[in-house]
């Protein structure tokens, strides 16, 4: 836009803003839309032409009065530009290349639920209507690092992923360190390398935990999921709600159903819940795999 409506070039890029361009705003000032990372952020120009507020505009009750139009306005390109960077970043392939949808897994080797979505994802990715992008980062014990490394530098990184994986899954009660592949000792710098810049990129989209999936949705819209259905964390204790979930989730496109089922599944085992919310979980995995059953007869 016309340059001197906004501050420096050199603020906003020293600040890491991104600007979309102008957005319609309550309250009377002309407003942008931006974001930095995976934040949108608003910026007002005041009316004397030569001041600008990076902030919240709220009306009497506090509420923040421009948050949807910011967020409608910078959730495509913000996605576009998560996607972009996930496709640069070092993954491993598990899956047909030509699967309709492809997910991106923050995946750390040591991780029970990263292995148990890999084993509950199977269905989907051997039937060819999925394909798993491992994203690998060493966040969780001091073997992450040297177990991320030796399934980058495996002759077949996917293989090597699957073997450790299944090991994992297998192997009940033992100590994470000792399970599926052996650490290297020395870690070559390109897979230090590799795994430094994919948890930097975990880090910039605001990801603090794995598993994190990231697809698109039937509108191409990039979301992301952390193990669980984000508000459903409280709630677990409330049958009504989590079957309202499991229904929510049911209705959607059977491929985030798909997704969807198997983050529940690989957190089913990191909570000690009543039956209930195992069973609806493992009733949507069926579902949906009935579906795709169906689908690819």
């Amino acid at each position: 836009g016309n340059a001197g409506d906004l501050p420096s070039e050199q603020f906003l890029a020293e600040q890491g803003l991104t600007i979309v361009g102008p957005m319609p705003a309550v309250g009377g000032l002309k407003a942008w839309a931006a974001y930095r990372e995976q934040q949108p952020i608003p910026i007002y120009r005041l009316p004397d032409g030569k001041h600008w507020v990076i902030g919240t505009v709220i009306d009497a009750q506090g509420k923040d009065v421009n948050a949807k139009t910011l967020q409608t306005a910078v959730q495509k390109p913000m996605g576009q530009q998560t996607w972009q960077d996930l496709e640069r970043s070092h993954w491993i392939a598990d899956g047909k290349p030509d699967a309709p949808t492809i997910a991106y897994v923050f995946t750390d080797p040591n991780c029970p639920y990263c292995n148990q979505l890999w084993r509950e994802a199977r269905p989907w990715v051997q039937s060819g209507q999925l394909q798993l992008r491992h994203v690998l980062v060493a966040v969780l014990r001091p073997s992450s690092e040297g177990k991320a490394a030796a399934i980058l530098n495996a002759q077949a990184p996917a293989q090597a992923l699957a073997n450790h994986a299944q090991a994992y899954a297998d192997a009940q009660g033992k100590s994470p360190d000792t399970l599926g592949i052996a650490p290297l000792a020395r870690i070559p710098l390109s897979a230090r390398d590799a795994l430094a810049s994919n948890l930097s990129l975990m880090t910039s989209m605001g990801i603090r935990a794995t598993p994190a999936t990231i697809w698109k949705n039937a509108q191409g819209t990039v979301q992301t999921r952390t193990g669980m259905p984000p508000a459903m964390a409280p709630e677990l204790e409330d049958e009504a709600l989590c079957t309202e979930a499991a229904a929510a989730i049911v209705a959607a496109s059977p491929l985030e159903a798909a997704i969807a089922a198997i983050c529940w599944a690989a957190l089913a085992a990191a909570l000690p819940p009543p039956l209930w919310v195992v069973t609806s979980m493992l009733r949507i995995s069926s579902t949906v795999a009935n579906w795709l059953t169906v689908r690819s007869r």
